[in-house]
């Protein structure tokens, strides 16, 4: 799992924890909690995109299929999800600007017009990447209701 992935889900667990929403090892599904969760980014996955790129230039046959399964922005929100019982609506949507403000209006959006839904978590989160470095991680996230 690449770290914006990892970070992300550990920064979601250290919300709702602290939050009061979970305990450790709790999911919202366990509990018949319908939350979901909305992230906004101005980057996604790019950083793994490169990744998975340069494992390219030694050949089509040898790309890495581990990065290859992280080349789409949504998959660090829907690895939260999994580890969480997230089982409302979960996606990403780019924002170049604001992307944490974005992410809460559609998560409040979600709210007015699907009333089983318990509440949503909004996050920002960008992975930038830096030249032979490893990429720079930026995550928020909030916690929306009614």
């Amino acid at each position: 799992m690449p770290p914006l992935s990892r970070a992300l889900v550990v920064e979601a667990g250290r919300v709702l924890v602290e939050n009061g929403l979970l305990a450790p090892g709790e999911k919202f599904s366990d509990q018949g909690k319908r939350v979901g969760l909305i992230g906004g980014t101005t980057t996604g996955s790019l950083a793994t995109d490169l990744e998975f790129a340069a494992t390219l230039l030694t050949g089509p046959n040898l790309a890495s299929p581990a990065l290859f399964g992280y080349t789409l922005p949504n998959i660090p929100l829907s690895e939260a999800a999994n580890h969480f019982g997230l089982i409302g609506p979960v996606y990403a949507i780019f924002a170049p600007e604001s992307p944490l403000v974005a992410a809460e209006e559609e998560a409040g959006r979600w709210l007015v017009s699907q009333p089983e839904l318990t509440l949503m978590l909004a996050c920002a989160f960008d992975s930038r990447p830096m030249p032979g470095q490893a990429g720079q991680l930026a995550i928020t996230f909030t916690i929306v209701s009614r």
